[in-house]
């Protein structure tokens, strides 16, 4: 028997409604969140923040590194220029390393039958109206990363932009 319960009966009881807890807080979480993801729903900015806030760690991590490891002098360096180098050289070599890892293509002796594409789509036509649906949607107070040109000279525009 376990310690701090007088019989089997207290701890089937405790048991028992420590899942009852458990599940209520379970389904309160799943509320909560959906509750919060729906009131965020128009706004991507404050959307993101909430995955961010949800799927990050608490500890922060400095970027660049401090120091970094010198493979070929087996040392740490905090020396910018080298600590360049070192990621340059890693990525230049990356790819040839794991292209070398992945085994040789088994060659039948059958021929293979290519049938073409099986999943193809169509781009269909955009329409004026559409494309100013799309720039008058957009925020003014948030930025616009694709290409950089502020949404409210995008707005401005509009006109001119949109019978291309």
């Amino acid at each position: 028997m376990r310690s701090g319960f007088s019989s089997q009966n207290a701890h089937a009881k405790y048991q028992k409604y420590r899942n009852k807890v458990t599940h209520l807080l379970e389904i309160n979480e799943r509320n909560y969140y959906q509750s919060q993801f729906f009131s965020c729903r128009s706004d991507s900015g404050k959307m993101w923040k909430l995955i961010n806030s949800l799927t990050s760690s608490k500890e922060k991590r400095s970027w660049p590194p401090e120091k970094l490891f010198d493979p070929i002098k087996s040392n740490y360096t905090s020396n910018p220029q080298v600590m360049s180098n070192i990621f340059n050289n890693y990525f230049v070599s990356i790819g040839q390393q794991l292209a070398s890892k992945i085994p040789p293509p088994v060659h039948h002796t059958y021929p293979v039958k290519v049938n073409g594409p099986k999943n193809s789509f169509v781009l269909h036509d955009t329409f004026v109206e559409e494309v100013n649906m799309v720039i008058n949607n957009l925020l003014v107070s948030k930025s616009n990363r694709q290409n950089d040109i502020p949404t409210h000279i995008l707005k401005l525009c509009k006109n001119s932009l949109s019978p291309f």
